[in-house]
């Protein structure tokens, strides 16, 4: 899929984090104003501001930035975009505002599970000026003029900070990664469930309360958009839910980050298929993606049965 209007005030930018296409997306919306929807990383920033050009807008006319939570591939890259944005302000959900503004908490916890390649990957992320930030919480809206409202929607479990943002006037939502990774070549969903904070029955009851919205679409930060929206919150709710009974049935016996994530390549590989002409892309998920996936299911194990342990 390339860079395109999604709809008459929705353009997608393919910010092909990892050098891999229709992997990773930013969303410019128009009204009086203009927002970015997901800054990516900060590799990506060349892409996003030719993508802004692409479309026959100036990046400096843009008023904001909004990244759906901190994690590198979806706000990574905010400050060094504001170099090319000088009155844009970064919205962030008021949890994640520290992040911002001193990013190398995050960046030691992603190197932590990646290594090294985080630097490779995302390059570097620079703070964010507090003046600059805009911290929001459930229910704020940034109103862009022509009728573009955008309704901050809390939407904890894959991060206790991460936000959505609904669209009132394309009755669309930005899903970020709480509804999981869309891959739009072979039309599968797949989760996405990282350490330190996801939580399986926060995430699935998330998703439940998408179902209250008034929804024509679905807009995956991985990837674009997806109009079939009631299956997918249904495949989304799921996954999470089957991959949680998994490793339940597990614990107490044998249990690895080893078993976990060679089950969870099993059930990917049979809902990916063969992926042929996707080759980077299923790599990439296969070996990295989905150990991530692994690592936040046995943190989450292992942080309920510490719990249980204090409690007794």
């Amino acid at each position: 899929m390339e860079n395109g209007k999604v709809t008459d005030s929705i353009c997608l930018i393919d910010a092909k984090v990892f050098g891999i296409p229709n992997f990773t997306s930013a969303y410019l919306i128009l009204g009086e104003e203009l927002a970015l929807i997901e800054s990516g990383p900060a590799k990506s920033a060349s892409l996003i501001i030719e993508g802004i050009r692409g479309f026959g807008f100036d990046p400096a006319e843009v008023s904001y930035i909004i990244v759906t939570h901190v994690h590198l591939d979806h706000g990574g890259g905010a400050g060094t975009l504001l170099r090319k944005m000088p009155r844009a302000k970064v919205v962030v959900h008021e949890k994640g505002v520290k992040h911002m503004l001193d990013p190398s908490k995050l960046v030691n916890s992603s190197k932590r599970v990646f290594g090294n390649r985080i630097d490779e990957w995302y390059g570097e992320v620079l703070p964010v000026d507090e003046d600059r930030v805009v911290p929001v919480k459930d229910g704020d809206i940034v109103d862009l003029g022509k009728g573009q409202r955008l309704r901050m929607i809390d939407s904890p479990g894959h991060a206790t900070h991460h936000i959505c943002i609904y669209s009132e006037k394309d009755r669309g939502l930005f899903t970020g990664d709480a509804v999981g990774v869309y891959i739009p070549d072979s039309r599968v969903l797949i989760p996405t469930t990282p350490p330190p904070e996801f939580d399986p029955d926060v995430n699935i009851e998330t998703i439940r309360g998408f179902a209250g919205l008034d929804l024509d679409l679905l807009l995956f930060s991985h990837f674009g958009p997806v109009d079939r929206v009631s299956n997918i919150l249904g495949t989304s709710i799921d996954w999470l839910r089957r991959w949680e009974e998994t490793v339940s049935r597990m614990v107490g016996g044998d249990i690895s980050l080893e078993t976990i994530t060679e089950k969870f390549r099993q059930d990917t590989r049979e809902a990916l298929g063969s992926g042929e002409g996707m080759e980077p892309l299923h790599r990439w998920v296969m070996d990295y993606h989905i150990p991530m996936c692994a690592s936040g299911y046995l943190n989450y194990f292992n942080r309920k049965a510490s719990q249980a342990c204090r409690d007794s």
